[in-house]
C-alpha cells in the first residue's frame, strides 16, 4: 500500500505503531512492531495494555 502511496506522495513513509503485543497463537508476550517472531505472522498479535485483559483460550 505505501508503494501506492508514494506514486501519488513520493515523500511518504509507512508509520511503524510499536506497543507491547500477546501473540494469541503462542502465547507470546512482545514489545516492538506487530510481529511476533515465534510464529513470523502479526496476524494473531493483540495489543497488550495489561496483564488482566489478556484471555488465554
Amino acid at each position: 500500500m505505501i508503494k501506492r502511496l508514494q506514486q501519488f506522495v513520493p515523500d511518504a513513509l509507512p508509520v511503524v505503531r510499536k506497543a507491547s503485543w500477546h501473540c494469541r497463537q503462542c502465547h507470546h508476550d512482545y514489545y516492538g512492531e506487530q510481529y511476533c517472531t515465534n510464529c513470523q505472522t502479526g496476524g494473531f498479535s493483540i495489543p497488550r495494555t495489561t496483564r488482566e485483559e489478556i484471555c488465554e483460550f
